[in-house]
């Protein structure tokens, strides 16, 4: 009785036209469904470079950041003095290069003239050596010196978001000290352990696809591991993301993957008809038929039971 009164209800309902197709056998895929952890493609925590405290923590957890942006500032009095002594040892030395240059030309000039040994040019020429060699020396410690100041404005390695926040102002930081956790939310790819027993199959047809809450998505790159964990028996399965997905790392979702094919019955999902807990398509002759389905993929949906090759169906 319910479910000619569901019937009756389809019925009243159903539109005046409708297409008609033949029930026939295709190439069904099998899949195998499996679950997959979100991971960062790029994901890092950075760590001071340099001595001092923290002075100031620009950023916060869920914060998106821009590639170069300043996440943390450290107390930078050491480092500015250290650049300024570098800046006066560089020019001493460019004052001593200075003079040890024009002792050179003088003396070089008297002993063009044959008033000094030879042996008083070499020791002044010995003498402009060394000075140079100091001015390079002074210059390298001043780099040195304004990349460690550099380091007290600590830059976000690449766009993305925080993710864990490492340090307040006013802690005492040491070159390793991490302080910032980030990653960047459209390099997303997803782990999925695969039995064993499955991997070959897997490795054959390479083909999977995951489940979000807007719907099946296909990964843009499918890389099966060559390695067995031996304490779980599965082979590690790797799948790059759409960069356009909001997902999370740590999420877990459903992972469907290819394990072979076969011939069966699918029709169009516009076919199937939802009514409570049954199942429905309606036949050419107007008569509903209950079936069960598989999940639906790509517009099509695989029956599992209720109609037969050669029957003919209609739908909107």
């Amino acid at each position: 009785m319910r479910l000619f009164t569901v019937l009756s209800l389809i019925l009243l309902v159903a539109p005046l036209q409708a297409a008609e197709t033949t029930v026939q056998k295709n190439t069904v895929e099998s899949f195998v469904r499996l679950q997959g952890i979100v991971e960062a493609t790029n994901a890092a925590t950075v760590s001071a470079q340099t001595s001092g405290r923290v002075e100031q923590v620009l950023v916060d957890i869920g914060d998106v950041v821009e590639p170069g942006a300043t996440i943390v500032t450290i107390t930078s009095t050491e480092q500015y003095q250290a650049v300024a002594q570098a800046l006066a040892q560089e020019s001493a030395a460019q004052a001593t290069l200075v003079a040890a240059q024009r002792e050179y030309d003088r003396i070089s000039s008297i002993v063009a003239d044959g008033l000094l040994p030879k042996a008083e040019l070499d020791r002044v020429e010995a003498a402009l050596r060394n000075a140079q060699s100091q001015v390079k020396a002074t210059q390298a410690a001043v780099t040195r010196a304004r990349e460690q100041l550099s380091y007290s404005s600590v830059k976000a390695p690449y766009g993305g978001v925080v993710s864990e926040r490492l340090v307040e102002p006013g802690e005492a930081v040491q070159p390793g000290t991490p302080l910032m956790s980030g990653f960047d939310p459209t390099t997303l790819r997803i782990h999925v352990d695969v039995p064993m027993t499955l991997a070959r199959a897997v490795g054959r047809f390479a083909s999977a696809r995951i489940q979000t809450q807007d719907g099946w998505v296909e990964p843009t790159q499918f890389k099966l591991f060559p390695t067995v964990d031996a304490a779980s028996a599965s082979v590690r399965l790797r799948l790059t993301l759409p960069a356009d997905l909001q997902l999370l790392p740590g999420q877990w979702l459903g992972v469907s993957v290819k394990t072979g094919e076969y011939q069966g019955l699918s029709v169009p999902v516009e076919a199937i008809t939802q009514q409570g807990e049954l199942t429905l398509v309606k036949l050419a002759s107007g008569d509903w038929r209950a079936v069960r389905v598989a999940e639906p993929y790509n517009g099509r949906v695989e029956i599992l039971s209720g109609l037969s090759a050669g029957e003919v169906i209609s739908y909107e």
